[in-house]
């Protein structure tokens, strides 16, 4: 097993997340693939948070947080508020609406992880949680090296 054996493993379990994530996230409209689901779940964890926030814990670059929090307004499911602290930004706010789609997504997160996480030892998964961060942390620190 090389290490390209890596890139394939990933590209796989991509593969086989986006075609479980698909069809649950339709049902809200939302479209499989864009990150508007992580967005809502992260309103649900923390809301009234800049956009530069979201687009930092979401791991998304500015401009694709912009697209997605358009699509995500015009759902009704989130707002933008003014900023009392900065008047050049904005606070995203989850709707009522909002806040009951969060919920059912945070569901649908829990099934994803119960499946992927099926005959696993929690030991194996706190392996795979290190060495995953680890290769994360590789590949964004050799992309920032690149810019």
């Amino acid at each position: 097993m090389g290490n390209h054996y890596i890139r394939e493993l990933m590209a796989r379990g991509e593969r086989a997340r986006k075609q479980i994530f698909s069809p649950l996230l339709s049902e809200f409209g939302l479209t499989p693939g864009q990150g508007q689901a992580r967005i809502l779940y992260y309103l649900l964890l923390k809301n009234n948070v800049t956009q530069k926030e979201l687009a930092d814990n979401c791991h998304f670059e500015v401009t694709t947080m912009s697209r997605n929090l358009d699509k995500l307004e015009k759902l009704g499911l989130i707002i933008r508020q003014n900023n009392p602290d900065c008047r050049r930004s904005f606070l995203i706010c989850l709707t009522d609406k909002g806040i009951a789609e969060a919920k059912e997504i945070k569901k649908v997160f829990e099934q994803f992880e119960q499946i992927v996480s099926d005959g696993i030892t929690k030991e194996e998964i706190e392996v795979f949680l290190k060495v995953m961060t680890r290769m994360c942390d590789n590949m964004e620190s050799y992309n920032q090296k690149e810019k």
